[in-house]
Protein backbone atom coordinates (compact mmCIF):
# COMPACT_ATOMS: atom_id res chain seq x y z
CA UNK A 1 0.00 0.00 0.00
CA UNK A 2 2.80 2.35 0.91
CA UNK A 3 4.60 1.50 -2.32
CA UNK A 4 1.49 2.25 -4.35
CA UNK A 5 1.11 5.58 -2.62
CA UNK A 6 4.76 6.47 -3.34
CA UNK A 7 4.37 5.55 -6.98
CA UNK A 8 1.19 7.61 -7.22
CA UNK A 9 2.81 10.65 -5.59
CA UNK A 10 5.89 10.33 -7.80
CA UNK A 11 3.75 10.13 -10.94
CA UNK A 12 1.78 13.18 -9.85
CA UNK A 13 4.95 15.21 -9.25
CA UNK A 14 6.31 14.13 -12.60
CA UNK A 15 3.08 15.15 -14.29
CA UNK A 16 3.09 18.55 -12.59
CA UNK A 17 6.75 19.14 -13.53
CA UNK A 18 6.13 18.22 -17.14
CA UNK A 19 3.16 20.53 -17.29
CA UNK A 20 5.25 23.51 -16.17
CA UNK A 21 8.03 23.04 -18.74
CA UNK A 22 8.20 25.96 -21.22
CA UNK A 23 7.26 25.30 -24.79
CA UNK A 24 10.21 24.69 -27.14
CA UNK A 25 11.50 27.83 -28.91
CA UNK A 26 11.44 27.68 -32.68
CA UNK A 27 13.93 29.85 -34.55
CA UNK A 28 12.51 31.47 -37.66
CA UNK A 29 14.78 32.78 -40.40
CA UNK A 30 14.88 36.57 -40.46
CA UNK A 31 13.72 37.80 -43.88
CA UNK A 32 16.51 39.53 -45.77
CA UNK A 33 15.77 43.10 -46.92
CA UNK A 34 15.22 43.32 -50.67
CA UNK A 35 17.22 46.07 -52.33
CA UNK A 36 15.05 48.49 -54.33
CA UNK A 37 16.62 47.39 -57.60
CA UNK A 38 13.87 48.71 -59.78
CA UNK A 39 14.17 52.20 -58.34
CA UNK A 40 17.95 52.08 -58.63
CA UNK A 41 17.77 50.94 -62.23
CA UNK A 42 15.25 53.68 -62.93
CA UNK A 43 17.59 56.32 -61.52
CA UNK A 44 20.47 54.86 -63.50
CA UNK A 45 18.36 54.93 -66.65
CA UNK A 46 17.33 58.53 -66.01
CA UNK A 47 20.96 59.48 -65.43
CA UNK A 48 22.03 57.82 -68.68
CA UNK A 49 19.20 59.53 -70.54
CA UNK A 50 20.19 62.88 -69.05
CA UNK A 51 23.81 62.32 -70.04
CA UNK A 52 22.80 61.34 -73.57
CA UNK A 53 20.91 64.59 -73.99
CA UNK A 54 23.70 66.79 -72.67
CA UNK A 55 26.64 68.23 -74.57
CA UNK A 56 27.53 66.88 -78.00
CA UNK A 57 25.93 63.54 -77.05
CA UNK A 58 22.48 64.99 -77.66
CA UNK A 59 20.38 63.02 -80.14
CA UNK A 60 18.90 66.05 -81.91
CA UNK A 61 20.07 69.33 -83.39
CA UNK A 62 18.31 72.33 -84.92
CA UNK A 63 20.19 74.34 -87.53
CA UNK A 64 19.72 78.09 -87.75
CA UNK A 65 21.09 79.90 -90.80
CA UNK A 66 22.79 83.21 -90.07
CA UNK A 67 22.33 86.28 -92.26
CA UNK A 68 25.72 85.52 -93.87
CA UNK A 69 24.46 82.06 -94.85
CA UNK A 70 21.26 83.42 -96.35
CA UNK A 71 23.29 85.98 -98.31
CA UNK A 72 25.71 83.29 -99.53
CA UNK A 73 22.87 81.06 -100.74
CA UNK A 74 21.25 84.04 -102.50
CA UNK A 75 24.62 84.85 -104.13
CA UNK A 76 24.94 81.29 -105.46
CA UNK A 77 21.38 81.30 -106.81
CA UNK A 78 22.03 84.61 -108.53
CA UNK A 79 25.27 83.24 -109.99
CA UNK A 80 23.43 80.27 -111.51
CA UNK A 81 20.71 82.49 -112.93
CA UNK A 82 23.22 84.88 -114.48
CA UNK A 83 25.42 82.08 -115.89
CA UNK A 84 22.57 80.13 -117.45
CA UNK A 85 21.11 83.27 -119.03
CA UNK A 86 24.26 83.78 -121.12
CA UNK A 87 24.14 82.55 -124.74
CA UNK A 88 25.50 79.00 -125.26
CA UNK A 89 26.45 78.79 -121.57
CA UNK A 90 24.56 75.61 -120.82
CA UNK A 91 23.66 74.45 -117.34
CA UNK A 92 25.80 75.54 -114.40
CA UNK A 93 27.37 72.91 -112.16
CA UNK A 94 26.80 75.19 -109.15
CA UNK A 95 23.92 73.83 -107.06
CA UNK A 96 23.00 76.14 -104.16
CA UNK A 97 20.76 73.49 -102.56
CA UNK A 98 23.75 71.15 -102.36
CA UNK A 99 25.12 73.15 -99.42
CA UNK A 100 22.19 72.37 -97.12
CA UNK A 101 21.90 68.80 -98.43
CA UNK A 102 25.49 68.04 -97.49
CA UNK A 103 25.10 69.78 -94.15
CA UNK A 104 22.11 67.60 -93.28
CA UNK A 105 23.95 64.49 -94.43
CA UNK A 106 27.03 65.32 -92.34
CA UNK A 107 24.97 66.03 -89.21
CA UNK A 108 22.88 62.87 -89.67
CA UNK A 109 25.97 60.72 -89.05
CA UNK A 110 26.12 62.15 -85.52
CA UNK A 111 22.51 63.11 -84.67
CA UNK A 112 19.38 61.01 -85.20
CA UNK A 113 17.15 64.07 -85.56
CA UNK A 114 18.30 66.99 -87.73
CA UNK A 115 16.05 69.93 -88.54
CA UNK A 116 17.02 73.00 -90.58
CA UNK A 117 14.94 76.02 -89.65
CA UNK A 118 14.04 79.00 -91.78
CA UNK A 119 13.44 81.18 -88.74
CA UNK A 120 16.08 82.52 -86.39
CA UNK A 121 14.32 81.21 -83.27
CA UNK A 122 14.81 77.56 -82.30
CA UNK A 123 11.90 75.54 -81.00
CA UNK A 124 12.24 74.01 -77.54
CA UNK A 125 12.91 70.34 -78.14
CA UNK A 126 15.62 69.74 -75.54
CA UNK A 127 18.36 69.20 -78.13
CA UNK A 128 21.17 71.36 -79.44
CA UNK A 129 21.05 74.44 -81.64
CA UNK A 130 23.66 74.97 -84.35
CA UNK A 131 24.32 78.36 -85.91
CA UNK A 132 25.50 77.84 -89.48
CA UNK A 133 27.58 80.76 -90.79
CA UNK A 134 28.53 80.28 -94.45
CA UNK A 135 30.78 82.12 -96.90
CA UNK A 136 30.98 81.07 -100.56
CA UNK A 137 32.65 82.37 -103.71
CA UNK A 138 32.66 81.09 -107.28
CA UNK A 139 35.67 81.88 -109.46
CA UNK A 140 35.12 83.96 -112.59
CA UNK A 141 37.53 82.52 -115.18
CA UNK A 142 40.00 79.67 -115.58
CA UNK A 143 42.68 79.35 -112.88
CA UNK A 144 40.66 81.36 -110.37
CA UNK A 145 39.60 79.74 -107.10
CA UNK A 146 36.25 78.65 -105.73
CA UNK A 147 36.00 78.81 -101.95
CA UNK A 148 33.54 77.49 -99.37
CA UNK A 149 34.02 78.09 -95.66
CA UNK A 150 31.72 78.04 -92.66
CA UNK A 151 31.59 78.09 -88.90
CA UNK A 152 29.23 75.78 -87.00
CA UNK A 153 28.50 76.95 -83.45
CA UNK A 154 26.72 74.44 -81.21
CA UNK A 155 24.72 75.66 -78.23
CA UNK A 156 22.91 73.74 -75.52
CA UNK A 157 19.36 74.30 -74.30
CA UNK A 158 20.54 77.10 -71.99
CA UNK A 159 22.09 78.97 -74.94
CA UNK A 160 25.67 78.30 -73.84
CA UNK A 161 28.22 77.60 -76.60
CA UNK A 162 29.65 74.12 -76.13
CA UNK A 163 31.46 73.56 -79.45
CA UNK A 164 32.64 75.57 -82.45
CA UNK A 165 33.82 73.92 -85.67
CA UNK A 166 35.35 75.76 -88.62
CA UNK A 167 35.64 74.08 -92.02
CA UNK A 168 36.82 75.12 -95.47
CA UNK A 169 37.36 73.79 -98.96
CA UNK A 170 38.54 75.16 -102.30
CA UNK A 171 38.89 74.20 -105.96
CA UNK A 172 40.20 75.82 -109.13
CA UNK A 173 38.34 76.52 -112.34
CA UNK A 174 40.18 74.52 -115.02
CA UNK A 175 41.25 75.46 -118.51
CA UNK A 176 39.43 75.06 -120.76
CA UNK A 177 36.51 76.11 -118.62
CA UNK A 178 33.89 73.38 -119.03
CA UNK A 179 32.58 73.83 -115.51
CA UNK A 180 33.34 75.78 -112.37
CA UNK A 181 34.29 72.73 -110.24
CA UNK A 182 32.55 74.51 -107.38
CA UNK A 183 31.03 71.21 -106.11
CA UNK A 184 34.57 70.02 -105.33
CA UNK A 185 35.05 72.95 -102.96
CA UNK A 186 31.74 72.10 -101.27
CA UNK A 187 32.72 68.44 -100.86
CA UNK A 188 36.13 69.33 -99.40
CA UNK A 189 34.57 71.73 -96.90
CA UNK A 190 32.09 69.13 -95.65
CA UNK A 191 34.72 66.40 -95.55
CA UNK A 192 36.71 68.72 -93.27
CA UNK A 193 33.61 69.40 -91.18
CA UNK A 194 32.66 65.72 -90.85
CA UNK A 195 36.14 64.78 -89.68
CA UNK A 196 36.14 67.47 -87.00
CA UNK A 197 32.56 66.70 -85.94
CA UNK A 198 33.34 63.00 -85.47
CA UNK A 199 36.34 63.92 -83.31
CA UNK A 200 34.19 65.87 -80.82
CA UNK A 201 33.03 64.28 -77.55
Amino acid sequence: MKNSTSVLVGSLLLFLSAHRLPAPIREEATPKPVAPRQRSESKSSEKSSSTAESGMKSRSVQVIMTDNTKAAIAYLKNYVQTYESMPFAGKSDVRPDEIMEQLRQALSTRFSNVSILNSSSPSRNGGLTMLFDLQAHVGSISFTTNTVSFVATFKNGAGRTIQTISAAGSSMIPYPNFGSQFPKAVSKAFADFSQKLNATR
